[in-house]
């Protein structure tokens, strides 16, 4: 009966979606995760696996049976990482693949072949000669 009262009493709670708006933009760009509220681990013990781990955190709140938590974007792949390593289940909020990034302009490899090479410079050599 208790359960059931609180869980009424937090429909009028508009202070902690607020706050957590609040930090959404003062932490930049963020991602959520909502796990189930029974998958054996508490909203605090996600919160402290992940802080111990160096992530930060915030938002966490308990909506419609899942715990909610929000983590910058750069940090969301580490977070999912130790989640599941926890097995600890996503419902929401997984990340479906790892990151691709585009090569960095001056690491570029030139994946060319010798003969292609060879063959260019020979192109060049010809034009430059006029043959």
């Amino acid at each position: 009966m208790i359960d059931k009262l609180l869980e009424y009493g937090t429909i009028f709670d508009w202070i902690s979606p607020l706050v957590a708006e609040i930090q959404d933009i003062a932490n930049g760009p963020s991602h959520t995760f909502l796990i189930p509220e029974g998958c054996g681990w508490s909203g605090r013990e996600i919160d402290n696996l992940l802080r111990n781990r160096g992530i930060k955190t915030w938002g966490l709140m308990i909506v419609d049976h899942l715990i909610m938590i929000t983590v910058r974007q750069a940090q969301a792949w580490w977070a999912q990482t130790l989640l599941e390593r926890e097995g600890i289940p996503i419902a929401y909020g997984g990340l479906d693949k790892r990151p691709t990034h585009p090569p960095h302009p001056a690491r570029k490899a030139d994946h060319t072949s010798l003969s292609d090479t060879l063959d260019r410079w020979l192109d060049k050599l010809e034009s430059f000669l006029s043959l």
